[in-house]
């Protein structure tokens, strides 16, 4: 199908529709239909859906179901539908430059509603996905957007063991174990050292752990320890989201990794994401 909107159009809508999605005029289900009737004059295949038994949303796209509990911040990421968002997501990490075998164990560190399993799901086994999501919302929702097997769990990751306060900012997507500008409530969340989640799962190796903490990414590294030792690539997140003043974790993660001997190999620098290599112990 052609498309019937340009551009310019396209990009008044998303102002249109953001303002109207946040205002009393819209219901849910007034926002799942305009959404729907502009993707159909996009030639977008996908389809938005409310589920008023369950107040939840999810998005179907080629018999693909991907579940989301914020509404605003569920038609962002899905807008152009599943498959763009999970080329995205493994892209903007440079993941491309990985090449994966069915045996290859990834822990992904911020798994929010599993977009990054999206594109993963089609490379290793789901029992070698580890999902770690510290909101309970996002891990219910993570739950129910990945495979049986996978190995999900609900607890954050840092340099201490322990209970840490967590800034919950569903809407802004921006949770985080340091306070940012805006949250709407504080939880007390279990925090536990990767390297101590290493030896309890009994991991020898690992391809590939992806960090995405909101800010929280060098605390998380510490948590490694010698145990990054066995990581063969890291991609990380380091945009500009570290508390109130939302300073960049870009230039401390980058000196921490090149420090411990490992080598940039690619960089997607609008969202100030890199991947690295482990030139110690498997670069050849």
């Amino acid at each position: 199908m052609l498309l019937l909107i340009n551009k310019s159009l396209f990009f008044l809508w998303l102002k249109i529709a953001k303002k109207f999605h946040c205002s009393n005029l819209s219901s849910n289900f007034s926002s799942i239909y305009l959404e729907n009737f502009v993707n159909f004059l996009r030639g977008v295949k996908a389809k938005f859906y409310f589920d008023r038994s369950g107040n939840s949303f999810y998005i179907i796209e080629n018999n693909k179901k991907i579940a989301f509990n914020d509404k605003i911040r569920g038609i962002d990421l899905y807008r152009d539908g599943i498959s763009k968002r999970a080329e995205f997501i493994f892209f903007s990490y440079c993941l491309d430059k990985v090449s994966f075998s069915k045996n290859d164990i990834i822990i992904d560190c911020g798994a929010n509603y599993g977009d990054l399993y999206l594109k993963l799901s089609n490379l290793i086994e789901p029992e070698n996905y580890i999902g770690i999501e510290p909101s309970p919302s996002d891990f219910e929702t993570l739950k129910l957007n990945t495979d049986k097997k996978c190995r999900i769990i609900n607890k954050g990751l840092g340099n201490t063991n322990g209970t840490l306060p967590f800034y919950i900012s569903l809407s802004e997507a921006d949770s985080s174990f340091i306070k940012p500008n805006h949250f709407t409530k504080t939880i007390n969340i279990p925090v536990i050292r990767l390297d101590k989640l290493i030896e309890e799962l009994n991991l020898n190796r690992i391809k590939l752990l992806k960090v995405e903490a909101e800010g929280y990414e060098p605390e998380v590294l510490e948590g490694l320890a010698d145990k990054i030792e066995i990581c063969e690539y890291i991609a990380i997140d380091g945009g500009y989201e570290r508390g109130v003043k939302n300073e960049q974790t870009f230039t401390a993660v980058t000196n921490y990794l090149l420090d411990n001997n490992f080598k940039m190999i690619d960089i997607y620098l609008p969202w100030c994401r890199a991947l690295f290599i482990n030139k110690k112990n498997f670069q050849k």
